[in-house]
């Protein structure tokens, strides 16, 4: 049986210890916090538990998928609620309210703009088409070419990649307030609304037409249910064990080097950032100098504070955003 090591146990390096040990592969996850799950790992402090990373679950279907491969549901493992609301947009003087189905949130647009709920509609219908293309005819090849982005549907919807989901948004909506609220989902790919194609308000497809759901226990129960399946299939998993190296011998990978202690496999495959996972080689095999790296414009990162109450806040629900300054000023501040 071959050897695989992975290296990392956020949701990429989970799910493909899971895909591996159901094709027959030996694998173990090295991981270098004392807890699983990459960015997506939790905090429990003082009596509080936080959710550190991802907080929205959206695109219920791609976890089904997951699941169904292995003959399992998500079900099986933790249970979902839809959110009423989904979460609610707070302005200076007024809140946008987005619900749990396409009739709530057209009447919530109407009450801003008159009209408007036709419009959206329309919008989302188009947004969902390019959803079952994203997701379906796109998403879920091997990535190993660019040429597998050219289909015979993103073809046809070629002009869509040369105008912008703003300038969509805007050609249909003037209001300010629900310009930011479908201009925000795409904020998700770490792009700016003006320079991001509009094929991509498929974005607003998995917001407003397929909700905004919640594991009941937090999100930390998805990383939960991924953990016990790759276990039911035979992955071994060590914490607290950072990988300081990845070992190479005549031009081949043969392993990592894990708290001093040199580790044989017949493949590597890292779900750490792939900067850092090119450090972890010499430089005569990195693919990218530092060079390189420097002259990148990367994703945007934030700052994120973690408040416990012990109390119950009124007229707050699950997902609260505050666009109560210019939005475009601050995609501006920190796009450009």
């Amino acid at each position: 049986m071959k050897k695989v090591i992975v290296i990392g146990s956020g949701f990429s390096s989970l799910s493909a210890s899971c895909y591996l040990a159901k094709a027959g592969y030996d694998v173990e996850i090295f991981e270098k916090n004392s807890t699983v799950g990459g960015r997506a790992r939790q905090l429990v402090r003082d009596g509080f538990t936080f959710d550190i990373g991802p907080s929205w679950y959206w695109m219920p279907d791609i976890f089904e998928n997951f699941f169904s491969f292995f003959g399992k549901k998500t079900s099986d493992y933790y249970e979902l609620e839809k959110l009423d609301p989904a979460y609610r947009i707070f302005f200076k003087d007024d809140t946008i309210t987005i619900g749990d189905c396409m009739d709530k949130i057209c009447e919530e647009f109407e009450r801003i703009e008159s009209g408007s709920g036709v419009h959206l509609k329309r919008f989302i219908g188009k947004a969902q088409e390019n959803y079952n293309i994203a997701i379906n005819k796109v998403v879920l090849k091997p990535g190993i070419s660019p040429f597998e982005l050219v289909t015979k549907d993103t073809v046809l919807r070629l002009d869509q990649f040369f105008k912008s989901i703003s300038q969509e948004v805007r050609k249909r909506f003037e209001n300010p307030k629900l310009i930011s609220a479908l201009e925000f989902p795409v904020l998700f790919l770490g792009a700016k609304p003006s320079k991001t194609p509009s094929f991509y308000s498929f974005m607003n497809f998995a917001d407003f037409g397929l909700g905004t759901w919640h594991p009941k226990g937090g999100m930390y129960e998805i990383i939960k249910a991924m953990v016990q399946l790759a276990q039911e299939l035979g992955v071994k998993i060590h914490t607290n064990h950072p990988v300081d190296k990845i070992l190479v011998l005549d031009g081949e990978i043969c392993g990592v080097r894990s708290n001093g202690v040199n580790l044989t496999a017949d493949y590597v495959i890292s779900g750490a950032d792939y900067h850092h996972s090119e450090t972890l080689l010499d430089k005569k095999y990195r693919q990218y100098s530092e060079a390189y790296w420097d002259s990148r414009t990367y994703a945007p990162s934030a700052l994120l504070f973690y408040v416990g109450f012990n109390k119950k806040l009124k007229n707050v629900h699950h997902h609260n955003l505050f666009f109560d300054t210019d939005f475009e000023r601050h995609t501006q501040e920190i796009y450009d």
